[in-house]
């Protein structure tokens, strides 16, 4: 069903679009969540704005276009496909890793080293079902994020992350393991900060600056499944995650750092 909902578009063609998801929003519509939901929004969107339709891959599971998927509380850059080509092939890509993926993530505490390849493997938790975690045993797959600090403040750090394997969770419980969980992340051991701990003088300063983990999907970049052409795109950080980074800046900004391979303009991200 079509809802007006507020979409940040990217790009669009014929065979795809490309949004900036807002943190809050539910991909795509499930048992609890039968609205609400991002591919409420497309719908309306088409039907208003565009025209044009979601694949049709995944039939009638609800899942009309979704090629691949954000956590509610994440942010930022996805694709979703019009029509059933293009869904194939860009599915693909992602199976087999050939998609480029950046997240930007604001983390409790220095980060150091100030880059590394964080190699441990994931699998549910053994007692909570929500929730992932570290296992070495048969139940724990392979996992690796790559990590690279951008910029410290005190007590946190900004950090732009490349995943090379995808599991439930990944940069949240890599991150956490290592120390240096996400911010708002409570699941994972981040705490909620409030605008006052980063300037007391903001007239909101008893209220929390991030309802959600500080985690933000900043980049992807994969082959056009029509054109074949190599094609990238950037999201701009939302409000809530912009303004803790602006905050920081202002109050503590004690590196910025270019870490080798790192990709993103974090100016304009």
């Amino acid at each position: 069903a079509a809802e007006n909902i507020p979409l940040d578009i990217l790009y669009e063609d014929e065979h795809l679009i490309i949004i900036n998801k807002q943190p809050g929003l539910i991909v795509h519509p499930a048992r609890a969540h039968k609205s609400g939901t991002l591919i409420n929004a497309l719908a309306w969107h088409f039907l208003h704005n565009t025209g044009g339709t979601l694949s049709t891959v995944g039939g009638d599971i609800a899942r009309p276009g979704v090629v691949h998927r954000l956590d509610k509380f994440t942010s930022g850059v996805m694709v979703c496909a019009k029509s059933d080509t293009a869904h194939w092939r860009i599915a693909r890509q992602f199976e087999l890793r050939q998609t480029q993926k950046r997240y930007l993530c604001l983390v409790e505490g220095e980060v150091e080293p100030f880059a590394d390849v964080i190699d441990l493997p994931l699998g549910k938790h053994p007692t909570l079902k929500e929730k992932a975690a570290v296992r070495h045993d048969e139940l724990g797959k392979p996992s690796q994020t790559v990590y690279r600090t951008r910029e410290i403040y005190e007590g946190y750090s900004l950090v732009e992350i490349e995943l090379r394997t995808g599991r439930t969770h990944q940069i949240r419980v890599h991150m956490s393991h290592i120390g240096y969980p996400l911010v708002g992340d409570d699941v994972y051991g981040g705490k909620h900060v409030r605008v006052g701990e980063f300037d007391e003088t903001q007239p909101d300063a008893q209220d929390f600056l991030l309802t959600r983990q500080a985690l933000h999907a900043a980049y992807l970049g994969f082959e056009h499944p029509i054109t074949g052409k190599k094609v990238s795109f950037q999201a701009p950080m939302w409000g809530d995650l912009q303004r803790a980074v602006d905050l920081l800046r202002k109050k503590s900004l004690k590196q910025v750092l270019e870490a080798t391979g790192s990709i993103l303009d974090i100016g304009t991200a």
